[in-house]
């Protein structure tokens, strides 16, 4: 069922006089483009403030991961929905993967005007994942040379 098959379904649902609130219809809207938009999607919780004042963060998978409220999660996190970082401004550009022993890292570029942050991510099983901003020395050349032009 569309987003507009569903919109319409409430209306019908509120009344044949009345239409869905204009606050619900908006905040339907911004749900899409969140997960049509290009981000980085991790399995975690929550993001460090800095972070927060890069990227719009949105909720776009239910909450996966152990449940027992009698766990210590020693050797694994808890339960945690998955989150997309959504650039508030800029182009995000992925630069690929490198796997080394059971973790996989993820890396990341975001183009802004006012310059170019790089982002590793870290996904390692059963712990959420952890991101990083690091320096550009930090991204393996091999990953950047895909993007020169006529090398």
């Amino acid at each position: 069922m569309t987003a507009n098959q569903n919109l319409n379904q409430i209306n019908d649902t509120v009344g044949a006089s009345k239409s869905a609130p204009q606050d619900f219809v908006e905040r339907v809207k911004q749900a899409v483009q969140n997960m049509k938009a290009d981000g980085i999607e991790l399995w975690r919780p929550t993001v460090d403030e800095e972070l927060e004042d890069i990227f719009q963060v949105a909720i776009v998978g239910e909450s996966v991961g152990c449940t027992n409220q009698q766990c210590n999660h020693n050797s694994h996190d808890p339960s945690s929905p998955k989150i997309k970082l959504i650039p508030k401004q800029g182009k995000l550009v992925y630069l690929g993967e490198l796997e080394q022993g059971e973790n996989t890292f993820y890396y990341y570029a975001l183009l802004t005007p006012n310059g170019t942050k790089y982002f590793q991510v870290v996904n390692e099983e059963f712990f959420w994942h952890r991101i990083y901003e690091i320096e550009p020395i930090g991204v393996p050349d091999f990953l950047l040379v895909k993007f020169a032009k006529g090398e």
